[in-house]
C-alpha cells in the first residue's frame, strides 16, 4: 500500500472544551477540590497532546506527509485526496471520521489515551504507529472490508454511512416508542406500508430500538441483551429495548433478531416526534407521524484497519 499524504482526524479533549474553551465554573471548582474524575480530565488532556505530537514525529521519519485537523471541521469531500485517513482518540473520535469517508480510503484509528479511553476499533496507542504504518507499507496488513449501514427516510438517505448503530425511540428518554416493523427484500423496500401485500408489519411498543451493524453489535445493543457477531458479517442485528408485553400474552415476534443481506429493515413511526440516532448523539434525526425509515447494508464498505 502506497502512503504519501495521511488526514489526522482528532479530538478536543474534555478539559478543552470544559475549561480553555468554555470557562465551566462548576468543573473549576472540581478541579479545585481535587475531585478525581474532574483531574482526570486533565491527564487524559495532556495524554492526548502528547499522542498527537507523538504521531506527527512517526509521520515525519517516515517520510509522510499529514494534515491534522478537528474532526467537526472534516468534510466528506476532504478524505478522498488523502491515502489514509487517521483517527486519533478513542472510539467515538473514530465513529466521526468514519461518517466522512465516503470511498475507498483507509481509515486507521490510534487510541491517544488508552488508560481512560475505550477503543476496541483502535489498532492501538501511539506506540503501535510506526509498526501499523510499516506493515500496511510492506503489504503485510492489509484493511479489513467492514460493512456499515444505510438509513433512508420516505426515500432520501439520511445521516451517512453508520458504522456501529441506529437507535430510534421517543424524543423523550421517558416517553413509550410505538413502530411498525418489517423484514422485505431490499427492491421492495421502499414501498413497503402497512395494509400492503406481502409487507408482514408488526405492531411494537417499548422504549425504543436498536438496530446494529456486525462491528457495533459489541456496543450498546450487547448491553441492551444482543449477541455479538463476527466483525465480517453483512447482516444487521435488531433488539426493541424493553418491550411492552400485556399480562398474559407472550412478546411479539421479532423482538429480537437479524436482516439478511438482500434484506432490509422497514419501520413506521407511530409517535407524534420520534427519533433517529445514529453512532451516538451527535447524528440524529427527527421523524414525524407515518413516516417509513428503511435500513439496510450501505453500498460502500469502510475499510477499517484491524488489529485482529
Amino acid at each position: 500500500m502506497e502512503i504519501q499524504r495521511v488526514l489526522i482526524v482528532h479530538r478536543k479533549s474534555l478539559y478543552q472544551l470544559y475549561i480553555q474553551e468554555h470557562q465551566e465554573r462548576s468543573v473549576k471548582r472540581a478541579i479545585q477540590r481535587r475531585d478525581p474524575a474532574a483531574l482526570a480530565m486533565k491527564q487524559s488532556h495532556d495524554s492526548h497532546a502528547r499522542a498527537l505530537g507523538k504521531v506527527a514525529e512517526v509521520l515525519r521519519r517516515f517520510g509522510i506527509e499529514h494534515d491534522a485537523r478537528w474532526r467537526a471541521q472534516v468534510r466528506t469531500s476532504s478524505t478522498k485526496s488523502f491515502d489514509l485517513v487517521l483517527s486519533l482518540g478513542g472510539d467515538g473520535t473514530l465513529l466521526d471520521a468514519s461518517h466522512r469517508v465516503i470511498d475507498s480510503t483507509p481509515l486507521l484509528g490510534i487510541n491517544s489515551d488508552p488508560s481512560r479511553s475505550v477503543g476496541a476499533l483502535c489498532y492501538g496507542g501511539p506506540d503501535r504507529l510506526a509498526g501499523v504504518l510499516r506493515g500496511l507499507l510492506e503489504g503485510k496488513i492489509r484493511p479489513t472490508p467492514i460493512n456499515r449501514m444505510r438509513v433512508r427516510v420516505d426515500g432520501k438517505e439520511v445521516l451517512g454511512p453508520t458504522l456501529n448503530d441506529v437507535l430510534f425511540a421517543h424524543e423523550c428518554p421517558a416517553g413509550l416508542t410505538r413502530f411498525d416493523r418489517a423484514i422485505v427484500p431490499v427492491e421492495g423496500a421502499l414501498a413497503a406500508r402497512p395494509g400492503q401485500r406481502p409487507a408482514p408489519f408488526v405492531h411494537f411498543r417499548g422504549s425504543g430500538l436498536w438496530v446494529s451493524t456486525a462491528i457495533g453489535s459489541t456496543a450498546a445493543i450487547r448491553s441492551a441483551g444482543g449477541r455479538a457477531m463476527p466483525p465480517r458479517s453483512r447482516k444487521l442485528q435488531i433488539l426493541v429495548r424493553e418491550p411492552y408485553v400485556p399480562p398474559g400474552d407472550l412478546p411479539p415476534p421479532g423482538v429480537r433478531g437479524f436482516v439478511d443481506p438482500g434484506d432490509a429493515l422497514v419501520l413506521i413511526n407511530r409517535l407524534r416526534r420520534g427519533m433517529l440516532w445514529a453512532d451516538g448523539v451527535h447524528r440524529s434525526l427527527s421523524v414525524s407521524y407515518a413516516q417509513q425509515v428503511v435500513l439496510d447494508n450501505h453500498p460502500v464498505p469502510l475499510r477499517l484497519v484491524l488489529d485482529r
